[in-house]
């Protein structure tokens, strides 16, 4: 008769026992990744109130709120980290929205404008963006036939380039001109346009001891 076989339990040299331990481990595994994929969301600021433009922007404002981010972090408010004190909005926002990074910034930002003035397309070419400049005008001489110009005149002190034709795709103002914005405290945005207007020769020189 056959001799009959004796049943042994598995050890952890039973290969089949190591196999089915390592399946064990890689779904536990997959099971972690899964739950942490899950749960990658973004704390960011929304509005908790309408922002209005000039606004100083309190704790009271802002509600941080979790959410999965597909536009990169940089793009919006992070509510990981405290607003800088004098913070204001620069644009209105309305309840609930969160808030884009662009849409806060300081007070003199929210007062200050953009104005375009007219240069030498040569002299246009070498500025960059973040230049502080002073803004010099040659009026028109009223007395003089054709075109002639009065001496130049300081009109505004530490302006900041915002725009250059090599930043705005070949913006340009006429033929033998080309467009600069300059970013002007709000209480002098009149006397840039007048003298535009007027057909000064508008002239940016380099503020001294700025940084480009």
């Amino acid at each position: 008769m056959p001799t009959a076989r004796r049943l042994r339990r598995p050890g952890w040299r039973d290969t089949r026992l190591l196999v089915g331990a390592l399946l064990v481990l890689v779904s536990i595994a997959g099971g972690v990744r899964v739950v942490a994929a899950l749960d990658e969301s973004t704390p960011v600021y929304a509005a908790a109130r309408p922002l209005l433009p000039g606004q100083e922007i309190v704790t009271e404002d802002l509600v941080p709120v979790n959410v999965r981010m597909e536009a990169p972090l940089a793009h919006y408010v992070d509510a990981t980290q405290a607003l800088a004190e004098g913070t204001v909005a620069l644009r209105q926002v309305g309840e609930g929205e969160l808030i884009p990074a662009e849409s806060l910034g300081s007070a003199s930002q929210a007062h200050d404008k953009t104005v375009t003035v007219p240069i030498d397309p040569a002299t246009a070419q070498t500025f960059t963006v973040g230049t502080v400049v002073d803004v010099w005008v040659s009026r028109r001489d009223p007395d003089q036939t054709g075109t002639a110009y009065l001496e130049p005149e300081l009109l505004l002190s530490r302006a900041v380039v915002a725009r250059t034709p090599s930043t705005s795709n070949g913006l340009g103002m006429g033929i033998g001109r080309a467009a600069v914005q300059v970013v002007v405290p709000a209480d002098r945005v009149g006397d840039v346009i007048s003298s535009v207007d007027q057909e000064a020769k508008v002239t940016l020189v380099p503020a001294p001891g700025a940084a480009g």
